[in-house]
This record gives C-alpha cells, structure tokens and sequence, in this order.
C-alpha cells in the first residue's frame, strides 16, 4: 500500500510542472487577480499539497492550511503580471507565481523550446500590460502620438512571435474604441504591418530529441494560434 501510495504521488508530481504552465493561459485571456489566484490555490491543493499527504499521511491538517494560505496570498500579492515598466519588453511581465514568471528569469540555461517557450508567454503578458494602460478615452489630437509611443514599444522585441498578433489586435482595436476617430484606415493599415512584422513562428521550429514532448506541446499550442488568428474578425467600429 506504501509503494502504492508513493507511486501515486509521484505521478501527481509529474503533472504539477505541464498543469501549473498551462494555468499560464488565464494569466493572458482572463488576467484578473482573484482568478489566477484562485487557480493557483487550486493547483497547490492538488498538486502539492495532495502529494504531501500520501508521501506523509499524518501531516498536520494546520500545515496543510498554512501551505494553501501561503500559494494563495503569494499569487495575490504577485498578481497575472509583474511591474515591470513596460518600455522594456524582455523584462519579466508574467507575474512571479505564475509558470512563465517563475522560469522566465532562468530560462538561459534551458533548453530551446522552453526558451521560446517562455519568451513568447513573457511577450504576450507585456502585450496584455499594454493592453490595460491604454487610456479609457484619447482626444483625436492626441491619439496620433499614443501610436507613435505604441510603436516605439512595438518595435522593441528582439523576437517578435506571430503569436502574439492576436494580443496586437486587441491594442489596436482598444486604442480605436478610446479615441473619437471610428473606422479609422490608419489602424487597420497598422494591423497589417505588424502581422508583417512578427513573423516568428514556433510551430516551424525543429527541436532536438530531449525537448520531447515539451516541443511538441508548444508547437501545437503556439501553432494553433499562429495559423487561426487570421480568421478571428474584428468590427473596427464602435
């Protein structure tokens, strides 16, 4: 029954890493700071806290609400993305208690597909940074240069990932509906160039054998997006 137990465990321990980066999706569609910690105290509860009960059955119930305490409050505090001035986008933006702020800060000394991995999870949680601090309402004289600084930002990113263009979209989109201009040809022409301009594609990537079956997780994931962000419409209109 022991080795029974152990077993168990250990196959709830593999799971933790590929679970937790998948959490990492909230972080970029639903980043609200009451859901990702939420998730996070669901995942520590099943993937932490229920190894340690079978590995150590008489683990005291205080420790086990400590440690579920302590997940919780840390993916509060850290919030779905970090403080990091956005002017910098190789900066850590996914927040630290999430998969990609975790590894982000390290990911130099791993392998190729976890390095893009990461690096293209970091660009999409500074798109989303970017996304929320667009102003709620630009005056028409104004918007000509919240663009320019827009594509000041932009153009920064030594890699720029095609699957990001969903999260650009958005920000273009966002910065239309602040402004008073409606149907504007100037950011549908913009949409255009930056689908021009991050052209990066994991999904072609060729990985070497011990990346399996991380590289084949993220060249389905970021290659879904990559080849399906095209058919999403968007009503430039308000």
């Amino acid at each position: 029954m022991r080795r029974l137990r152990y077993l168990f465990a250990g196959l709830i321990l593999l799971l933790a890493l590929p679970v937790w980066r998948l959490l990492d999706w909230a972080n970029v569609t639903l980043p609200f700071q009451t859901l990702t910690a939420f998730a996070i105290v669901l995942w520590s509860s099943a993937f932490v806290l229920l190894p340690l009960k079978l590995l150590i059955p008489r683990l005291n119930r205080w420790i086990s609400i400590l440690i579920l305490v302590s997940f919780g409050t840390f993916a509060w505090i850290s919030g779905p993305y970090t403080g990091q001035a956005t002017l910098e986008p190789s900066l850590t933006h996914c927040g630290r208690m999430s998969y990609a702020g975790f590894f982000y800060p390290v990911r130099g000394v791993l392998t190729n597909a976890h390095q893009d991995d990461l690096e293209a999870r970091n660009q999409m949680c500074w798109l989303v940074k970017l996304i929320s601090k667009v102003p709620s309402q630009i005056a028409a004289e104004d918007l000509a240069g919240h663009l320019n600084l827009m594509k000041f930002k932009l153009m920064k990113p030594a890699q720029k990932y095609r699957a990001s263009l969903p999260w650009i979209t958005i920000l273009l989109g966002k910065y239309l509906t602040s402004s008073e201009i409606q149907n504007s040809p100037l950011l549908v022409q913009n949409l255009g160039f930056w689908s021009n301009l991050y052209a990066e594609e994991i999904s072609g990537r060729e990985y070497a054998w011990y990346d399996w079956p991380h590289s084949v997780i993220v060249k389905f994931e970021y290659g879904f997006i990559e080849k399906n962000w095209g058919n999403i419409q968007f009503e430039f209109n308000k």
